[in-house]
Formats: C-alpha cells, sequence, structure tokens
C-alpha cells in the first residue's frame, strides 16, 4: 500500500523563493525557468507567458478527465479547471552529506534540476496559494483538488518534449525518497487516499517557459482500502499551469 502525493507533508523542509536558470529544450534552445509571483486568484492565467507554449496550452478554465470510479466516485470525465498552479521544486544531490546547509541553500536558489507539483482544481487558487505544505486540498465545499508531480530521474533537467513514465528516481543521489511521476485527488479537505500497485500511464511536457509549465497527462491508479481495490482515479488531458515561487531544494 502506498500512501498518496502529500509528498512533502513528511519532509521537513521550508518553501522559499529563489532565482532562476535557463531550462534546455531538447532542440538545443533554452527558456529561462524563474518563479512568477501569483496574485491567489483564478485570474492567475498563463497570460502573455503563455508566449513560446504549442497553441494547446491554454490557461484555465479547461476541461479534462479528473475522475474517481468504485466505491468512492468523485470528479468527472469533464472535470472543468478553474485554479492552477505550478510548484518548481529544486534537487540538490548531496545523500553524501558532503555539502553544508549554505552551499544546499544557495545550489537550489540557481540550479536547473528542478521537479515539479502541478496543482488543479475546479475552485479559484493560483500560484501564491500553493506551497510544500499547502494547496493540495479543497478549500470550498463540493470542490476538489489534485495534483500532478514530475521528477528527473538523472541530473538532466526535464525540458519541452520529455515523456516521464512511472518509477523511482534510482539516478539522483537523493536522501528524499521521491517517485518520478505521483498522481492524486481530492473530493474533501481531509482526505487521504490509499493506492494500490504502480501508476500507469505517462507524462509528457508540451511546454516548459519562463512563467508557465504545460503537460500531457494520461494517467491512472488503483486506489484502496487496505489491500482492496475500491476503483481507479484516472487523469487525462492538457494542463497548464502558471509556475509559483520555487520552493527551498530536496536533497
Amino acid at each position: 500500500m502506498r500512501r498518496a502525493l502529500a509528498l512533502v507533508a513528511a519532509l521537513a523542509v521550508v518553501a522559499s523563493c529563489g532565482g532562476g536558470k535557463a531550462t534546455p529544450n531538447r532542440d538545443g534552445t533554452s527558456t529561462a525557468v524563474t518563479a512568477s509571483s501569483g496574485t491567489g486568484t483564478a485570474t492567475d492565467e498563463v497570460g502573455d507567458s503563455g508566449a513560446g507554449l504549442p497553441a494547446e496550452c491554454v490557461p484555465s478554465p479547461y476541461t479534462v478527465v479528473a475522475q474517481r470510479d468504485g466505491e468512492q466516485p468523485a470528479g468527472s470525465s469533464a472535470f472543468e479547471v478553474v485554479g492552477t498552479a505550478a510548484l518548481p521544486i529544486p534537487l540538490v544531490p548531496n545523500k553524501a552529506g558532503a555539502l553544508t546547509t549554505e552551499q544546499v541553500a544557495e545550489q537550489g536558489a540557481s540550479t536547473d534540476l528542478l521537479g515539479y507539483v502541478l496543482f488543479f482544481g475546479d475552485e479559484p487558487f493560483g500560484p501564491a496559494d500553493v506551497s510544500m505544505f499547502g494547496g493540495y486540498a479543497p478549500t470550498a465545499q463540493g470542490k476538489s483538488r489534485g495534483t500532478i508531480s514530475l521528477f528527473p530521474s538523472t541530473t538532466t533537467p526535464i525540458a519541452t518534449g520529455d515523456v516521464l513514465t512511472p518509477g523511482t528516481l534510482d539516478g539522483l543521489d537523493l536522501v528524499t525518497y521521491l517517485n518520478r511521476v505521483n498522481l492524486d485527488f481530492k473530493a474533501t479537505p481531509d482526505e487521504l487516499t490509499s493506492y494500490l500497485n504502480s501508476i500507469e500511464g505517462s507524462v509528457t511536457v508540451l511546454g516548459l517557459t519562463e512563467a508557465a509549465l504545460c503537460l500531457e497527462v494520461d494517467l491512472s491508479w488503483q486506489y484502496s482500502r487496505g489491500s482492496e481495490p475500491l476503483g481507479t482515479l484516472t487523469v487525462q488531458g492538457t494542463f497548464t499551469a502558471p509556475l509559483a515561487p520555487r520552493t527551498a531544494p530536496f536533497t
């Protein structure tokens, strides 16, 4: 049994702001990845920063599949995404402890080795409303929020054109345990879902600019009570979100 992505709740890391650095695209060009400020409302759209993204990468509102079937149904096959944000998470390999805390913080502020958590929901929120420890659950009755997480499995940064499939980060020298792709969906503020087996599917990075992330998602995961499967969470579609400030680094 595996716990849903409360990815960060078990990690003693404090969110902080940092600078940005150029992230390479697979065509050999590069785009700067920096933090956007966010306003904390549904109007935190990609806006002018949508330049450089494919035409299918539109700001919210948009419709996707975000549906949990079975014994505890939630979401919809036509789920309207109103609020979005993408949280950049710096990765500083330091399993051996060779770097000091100050060196880790310094590298975390500028490294282009980043993971991302893309938050989406059918209620208004934006980059200012998410952090390592916040933004994962809905705040209004009858609303839902989901998260899609992706991390590089080697020291090559995530870039436009990458196709990520589920697996562990066995290619990075990190103390922190992370999955390369993760998924969760909450229909109540206090909901904690357990999952069975492995996530199925993939995530394609359609666009990554200085202010936005765009993903083509095709994922499903069985949820459970103990060892008994209750149904499947399916998340599919094109997700675009403005970038929040990067967090403190994972090591």
